[in-house]
């Protein structure tokens, strides 16, 4: 957190930034010495936003290049400005666009037969397609059910909440499994993944979210989003949803750092899913470069690049 502070020395006044983070249980403090007497709102705010960018950019990270965090500061920014252009109305219409496109990939990648049209009428419409099954129509309605949760949610994330958002996920379709870990071993058609074994699943969520304790001060926003999202899909704790599950958790960490979510396309499952694969094997930058570049993708598709 950066804050503006006035300090009093020898009869003048003294402007500074100061950062505070917690790290590792420890306080760490840094200060930016700005200059004497009055400096209007204004210039504090675009002082702070440089500061900022200063701090974030210079961020140790053996995942992603100093021209990469630059590039993703610089998609947020642009996003943010032009966010802030849009009407009422114009906004709510693009987070009903996107989160109906969002909704649409994640359940194609997992096999989903409906359509992009589909998925509009059965979420915003309050139809049903013909010819769709019970469970593709209950896929739709829960996974936007899900993204209203995580944007009502104002805690940080823990067990609870990825218990709570894999039930809503799974409900109407798996009760018996939804928001609980599964109890037999998993596997994937067509791939030779393997997974622990499900007595350990709950002791490697805990571990997972010691992690993300650890590490949310530490490593730069969207890295921790994407690979705890992956971290996550790589224990696969659930019989069903673990997919629909991490992507949703890893968008729901960007939008807490006021990053834009990030919608991976269905015409990009196979890229998608090799750069998942190299994850498992705890190699992250295939999935950052293919998602720094998605998120491009999804900006100039909103006109918000």
């Amino acid at each position: 957190m950066v804050y503006h502070e006035i300090r009093i020395k020898n009869g003048k006044k003294q402007n500074y930034l100061v950062y505070n983070s917690r790290e590792n249980g420890k306080w760490i403090k840094k200060n930016k010495f700005l200059g004497y007497g009055d400096i209007s709102k204004k210039k504090i705010k675009e002082l702070k936003r440089k500061f900022e960018l200063e701090l974030i950019t210079n961020i140790n990270s053996s995942n992603l290049t100093q021209k990469q965090i630059i590039e993703i500061e610089a998609l947020k920014q642009t996003y943010t400005q032009n966010l802030k252009k849009l009407s009422k109305e114009e906004f709510k219409i693009f987070e009903r666009s996107f989160f109906t496109e969002l909704t649409y990939d994640s359940n194609a990648i997992e096999g989903s037969s409906l359509s992009l049209e589909d998925t509009n009428l059965i979420i915003n419409e309050g139809l049903v397609p013909k010819g769709k099954t019970l469970r593709e129509i209950s896929e739709a309605k829960n996974h936007i059910e899900a993204i209203n949760f995580i944007n009502a949610y104002k805690g940080d994330l823990n067990e609870n909440f990825i218990l709570g958002l894999h039930s809503i996920i799974l409900k109407n379709i798996s009760e018996n499994f939804a928001g609980r870990y599964r109890k037999s071993s998993v596997r994937i058609f067509g791939s030779n993944a393997g997974f622990p074994d499900a007595s350990k699943v709950p002791q490697l969520v805990k571990n997972l979210l010691y992690w993300y304790k650890l590490n949310k001060n530490k490593l730069h926003p969207f890295e921790l989003a994407v690979v705890f999202s992956n971290k996550l899909v790589s224990v696969h704790p659930f019989i069903d949803g673990n997919g629909r599950v991490s992507r949703l958790i890893m968008n729901f960490l960007l939008k807490k750092k006021n990053y834009p979510w990030i919608n991976i396309y269905m015409k990009q499952r196979f890229e998608y899913l090799k750069t998942v694969r190299q994850a498992n094997n705890k190699n992250y930058k295939p999935i950052l470069i293919f998602c720094i570049k998605i998120l491009k993708e999804n900006l100039k598709e909103f006109n918000l690049s």
